[in-house]
């Protein structure tokens, strides 16, 4: 029982991060937006879907060497 305990507190600790950079309807915070926009300037961050919303926000907050890439790789398929 303390092992379920103990796995389910690390599944809730890695899934709130991503919880808090996006929206609870799958839209990216302003913050984000603004961290996208700092590495893709000219990227239309509107109307994304939920999935492409967490991969963007997922890309800003990881390494940034290859973020901008990764972003215009995300809303170049969408």
């Amino acid at each position: 029982m303390k092992n379920l305990a103990t796995v389910s507190a690390l599944v809730l600790a890695s899934a709130l991060p991503s919880f808090a950079m996006t929206g609870m309807d799958g839209t990216l915070s302003t913050a984000t937006k603004m961290e996208a926009r700092q590495l893709v300037p000219n990227a239309d961050l509107d109307n994304l879907t939920p999935a492409q919303a967490l991969a963007i926000s997922n890309a800003v907050h990881s390494d940034e060497s290859g973020a901008a890439a990764l972003i215009r790789s995300i809303l170049a398929q969408g």
